[in-house]
């Protein structure tokens, strides 16, 4: 396992509280992320430097993904609900008092929210769910689930008993899914039958507890044109570089803060790597200690690069 001398780190935005679900836009060249609790969206667009905040009332915001055919309209999950809003424009802050449900899930389970999501090739949704609480060793597991918003707006569950939904990631042929429960402490993979989004033979692609990073987690993930896994490791302050054919770290990335949460490509070349954090939970000596925790990060020179964030193909109410 090395670092690449090479690598450059740096702090692109303020802290927020808890950074999460990193989005590059190619189309308008700006990242997107959420800052959970507070359910604010955030977008950053390197060139100008401008940044702007869409705060939604209604829940803990985890995800943004733009729509792919209608400008200005992003799918969000606010609590349990598969939300549309529209950023009238998202240069500039707004606060958002209403936006359409597309779907809510685990009724089951009131106390349950989204987590972590990403859109597929066909720009269908994959979104988790979990319980209320942030800690691996949860109190209340099982209780999430694993959900596709198809292109016609229909969800349907395609992995049940998940504790905390996190890293979701596609190889190039699409015949393999890469999926995160942080409490499993494990990188695992599926078969994925892609056009019907069917996930069958799970297994462990790399395991943290035996690879001696425990009480370090995994959280968010991507992946890149080699297909190799870049995941935030929660605790360490590092992002691991994990080729699944050997189930082996190539190389790491330090973060000037343990509390690592998200990543993803962007840039002009697709060869930056944005790295959400979050400040939740530190004492007031850590964040003396770590006075970035909470920033975006975005590190150059990994020597990688990945593919086109897919924008969501949903189907929208008239």
């Amino acid at each position: 396992m090395s670092s690449e001398k090479q690598m450059k780190v740096e702090a692109v935005t303020a802290p927020v509280d808890l950074g999460e679900g990193p989005h590059w836009s190619v189309k308008e060249e700006a990242l997107y992320y959420v800052d959970i609790f507070n359910q604010n969206v955030h977008r950053y667009h390197p060139i100008s430097g401008n940044h702007s905040r869409m705060h939604i009332e209604g829940g803990p915001v985890t995800l943004v993904v733009p729509h792919a055919k209608v400008s200005k309209t992003f799918i969000v999950t606010v609590g349990r609900d598969l939300a549309v809003v529209t950023w009238p424009d998202p240069s500039k802050d707004c606060v958002i008092t209403s936006y359409k449900v597309l779907s809510s899930v685990d009724a089951q389970c009131p106390d349950n929210r989204f987590n972590d999501g990403k859109c597929d090739r066909k720009g269908r949704l994959w979104a988790g769910t979990m319980g209320a609480t942030d800690v691996p060793d949860n109190p209340n597991p099982h209780l999430g689930s694993l959900f596709i918003m198809h292109n016609d707006a229909k969800v349907t569950k395609v992995v049940d008993k998940v504790s905390i939904s996190n890293g979701l990631a596609w190889n190039v042929k699409n015949d393999t899914f890469y999926f995160v429960d942080t409490c499993e402490y494990k990188v695992e993979s599926f078969d994925c039958e892609f056009l019907r989004g069917v996930l069958s033979n799970r297994k462990t692609v790399y395991d943290y507890k035996t690879s001696g990073l425990h009480p370090s987690f995994p959280d968010g993930m991507t992946v890149d044109t080699n297909g190799d896994l870049w995941v935030a490791c929660f605790g360490e302050g590092k992002v691991h570089c994990i080729e699944p054919s050997s189930g082996k770290v190539k190389k790491d990335v330090d973060l000037p803060t343990n509390s690592i949460t998200s990543v993803c490509w962007g840039g002009p070349q697709l060869d930056h790597l944005y790295v959400t954090t979050t400040k939740k939970g530190l004492s007031k000596e850590q964040l003396l200690a770590q006075p970035l925790a909470g920033a975006v990060f975005r590190v150059t020179g990994t020597g990688s690069r990945g593919y086109p964030a897919t924008e969501c193909n949903v189907s929208l109410p008239k």
